[in-house]
């Protein structure tokens, strides 16, 4: 079933950046706080969930608690498999636009392979010319092959071509022709591989897309009773709390492990000044999204694994609540926000491959056509169109980050002071979503770099 639906109001323009900052040191991870995070942005997120999926829920008697509990179990099995659909579906489109790039770089390759080998032919030719004149042949073997009685005579004359003009030029001349001809037979294997690529890319959308609406539908049934509602969010406390725990564990194994915490920090440091130095140096070449001002967000290395890599914990300073709530160990961000969009399924793309070389800055999150898209947190939206993004939305958080949001289908109302929850705009497939209703939703700790949106959506219950 394709995700599309009823779209809604009209738009305007205007938009800020905020200044790349980064922390000087890792900090340790404050358990407590990362529990009253679990706790607070699952149960928001939920609570959100069932107000606008069930926006007008019917009156229905209380179900048990055993019920309760089954129904969340539902829900979460729905999500899950939503989920587990739509990574599948992202890492198709990942590996398709891989692809298709390395196709138009075969291309490229061929056309001046083409250019090469018919000035190295005509540079033969001229060399062989006036000897071949004078012997009465009509061909030179090498360009014609051996056909007649009289080619090993005209093969001689060749032969003394090139003792006078010396080997170079046939030399060159059979490499490239040989070059050319695998450049043909690997464009022709991408060609086939593009091709059998986008039929598992458009079966993985179409699975998506049902595990979508079928999650719509579990969610759109089940969570108009409060007490499901409270099932659930107490069932995502305890399985986020484990997945805490977890990064946890494993984020203080790897700092263990590693010899000389202050030379990789100092390390990881460069690479992001280096990474900011180039995108500023030739803006097409930096990584994501481009944010609502047209200027490219700051290139990040891509991640080292699920949910986090080099790319983590970056924050800003100098602003009431700029410091970012809850980094693990400094490699995995989670900021105690609300579910961005209800209703949807994601995966954990973040470092991704895109095409024209760029690395995916954000989560995206799929659901039908003018499903509602709200502020994850109190503070100022501005919209703008862009390239890549479409219609996007860069909203700066009281809390001191900024979130990026793009390819959405229609705004809601103008840009301005919104309070968390409030419906700023609609999904869509505007820019470069290449007709595929999703929402790019990116997390700017402090207005800084982006940091793997992934946990916090995660932790947000959507």
């Amino acid at each position: 079933m394709p995700l599309t639906a009823a779209a809604s109001p009209a738009c305007s323009d205007a938009s800020t950046r905020g200044s790349d900052r980064r922390a000087p040191h890792r900090r340790r991870p404050d358990r407590r706080l990362l529990r009253l995070i679990v706790a607070g942005a699952v149960t928001v997120g939920v609570g959100l969930g069932a107000a606008a999926l069930a926006a007008d829920p019917p009156a229905a008697a209380q179900s048990s608690d055993e019920s309760a509990k089954q129904a969340a179990r539902e829900i979460q099995a729905a999500r899950d498999k939503a989920n587990e659909a739509a990574a599948a579906f992202l890492q198709a489109q990942s590996d398709l636009e891989v692809l298709q790039d390395q196709a138009t770089g075969l291309e490229n390759e061929e056309t001046v392979l083409r250019e090469r080998v018919d000035r190295l032919r005509r540079d033969v030719e001229s060399l062989a010319v006036a000897r071949f004149a004078t012997s009465g042949s009509k061909g030179i073997p090498l360009l014609t092959g051996l056909q007649a009685p009289k080619d090993q005579v005209q093969a001689d004359v060749l032969v003394d071509v090139v003792t006078d003009a010396g080997t170079s030029s046939i030399d060159e001349f059979e490499l490239a022709t040989k070059e050319l001809v695998q450049n043909q037979r690997e464009l022709d294997q991408r060609r086939q591989d593009i091709e059998d690529q986008q039929a598992v890319f458009t079966q993985l959308q179409s699975d998506a897309e049902a595990e979508v609406q079928r999650l719509r539908e579990v969610e759109e049934q089940r969570l108009t009773d409060e007490a499901v509602v409270q099932a659930l969010a107490a069932q995502q406390r305890a399985s986020l709390s484990k997945w805490v725990e977890a990064q946890l564990r494993n984020n203080e194994a790897a700092a263990r492990a590693q010899p000389n915490p202050g030379v990789v920090a100092a390390q990881a440091a460069q690479a992001a000044a280096d990474a900011q130095a180039a995108a500023a140096a030739d803006p097409t070449a930096a990584d994501g999204e481009l944010p609502p001002d047209g200027v490219p967000v700051s290139t990040v290395a891509p991640n080292g694994g699920a949910s986090g890599g080099t790319s983590g914990g970056r924050t800003g300073t100098g602003g009431a609540g700029s410091v970012p709530i809850g980094v693990l160990n400094g490699e995995i961000y989670i900021d105690a926000i609300i579910c961005p969009m209800p209703g949807s399924a994601y995966g954990d793309s973040w470092g991704a491959p895109r095409s024209g070389g760029r690395r995916h800055e954000g989560v995206d999150m799929l659901a039908p056509t003018g499903t509602p898209i709200y502020a994850v947190a109190s503070g100022s939206v501005s919209f703008k169109q862009n390239r890549l993004g479409g219609n996007a939305v860069s909203l700066a958080g009281d809390n001191g980050n900024r979130y990026y949001y793009a390819h959405l289908s229609q705004y809601e109302g103008a840009s301005r002071r919104v309070n968390q929850g409030d419906v700023i705009g609609y999904n869509g497939d505007t820019g470069n979503a290449t007709g595929i209703p999703h929402l790019h939703f990116e997390i700017h700790p402090g207005g800084g770099l982006a940091v793997n949106p992934t946990p916090s959506v995660r932790i947000a219950g959507c």
